[in-house]
């Protein structure tokens, strides 16, 4: 075989390969956006849209040909707003995806230590004697 020949059946092997990992089923974005976005959320920025609505918004929303539907639990946890569909069971649990969840987003981060402080205020100084 010469080497047009190899580069050929590469080719073809190539676009076998691609063709079978496009059609694997992709699992959900799993976005998680705050819950104030939920009112005037825009559907189609995430390449979804809605097949049923009420008074409140989307109850179920189409996303790569699978449905999710509105879900939100009174629970312990806070006020959370989220679109899931099942996709199988594991014993007796059933195995669920999300495509999106809206919750209040709460940043909390712990304070720098005083040993990361000096080395950036070290590698600052040093930034500013170089220039």
């Amino acid at each position: 075989m010469d080497t047009p020949d190899i580069l050929a059946q590469i080719c073809i092997q190539l676009e076998r390969i691609a063709t079978v990992l496009e059609a694997q089923p992709q699992p959900a974005p799993d976005i998680v956006r705050d819950l104030a976005d939920y009112p005037g959320f825009a559907w189609n920025s995430i390449n979804a849209e809605i097949i049923a609505k009420d008074k409140h918004g989307a109850i179920a929303v189409r996303h790569g040909g699978k449905i999710y539907t509105r879900r939100c639990p009174v629970n312990k946890f806070g006020v959370a707003i989220w679109y899931s569909r099942a996709t199988g069971k594991d014993g007796d649990e059933t195995i669920y995806e999300r495509l999106v969840t809206f919750k209040e987003v709460k940043i909390e981060a712990d304070p720098l230590p005083d040993k990361a402080v000096a080395l950036l205020r070290q590698l600052k100084q040093r930034k500013t004697q170089s220039t």
